[in-house]
């Protein structure tokens, strides 16, 4: 399969040195950032997931299309499927996005998250290049 050139790319980035989460978002067909969002000292999954969900509300409130997210996070994908997470923090934005899957889940569900293969296709537009 050749590497995807539509859809929005997501992802998580954590640095320990700078007690700092972020995620974001990228177009594939423009490389256009759609989103960027630092949120304090979380974990990896939470930024992952948190993506995700920013990159589906994108695509619901722009009626962007084609209507696929792409994540290399099993977890996120995991946790978007079960709209719910795992996690044992005590973040907000987690319970929000909890919520927000569930009210919308008839247009989330419209949306395909698809893992993005590192190694067939090497990182993520979105990558920070943290590793």
């Amino acid at each position: 399969m050749n590497r995807p050139t539509e859809g929005i790319a997501t992802d998580g980035a954590h640095s320990i040195k700078n007690s700092l989460t972020s995620y974001r978002g990228v177009d594939l067909r423009t490389g256009e950032q759609l989103f960027r969002e630092h949120i304090g000292n979380q974990t990896i999954n939470i930024g992952e997931f948190l993506g995700v969900v920013e990159a589906v509300k994108y695509i619901i409130e722009n009626d962007y299309h084609p209507k696929v997210v792409y994540t290399d996070s099993i977890t996120a994908m995991a946790w978007i499927r079960n709209k719910k997470t795992a996690s044992r923090k005590k973040y907000p934005n987690l319970k929000k996005a909890e919520i927000f899957l569930k009210a919308m889940s008839t247009q989330v569900d419209q949306i395909q998250v698809i893992h993005w293969n590192n190694d067939v296709w090497g990182e993520t537009p979105a990558d920070f290049g943290l590793k």
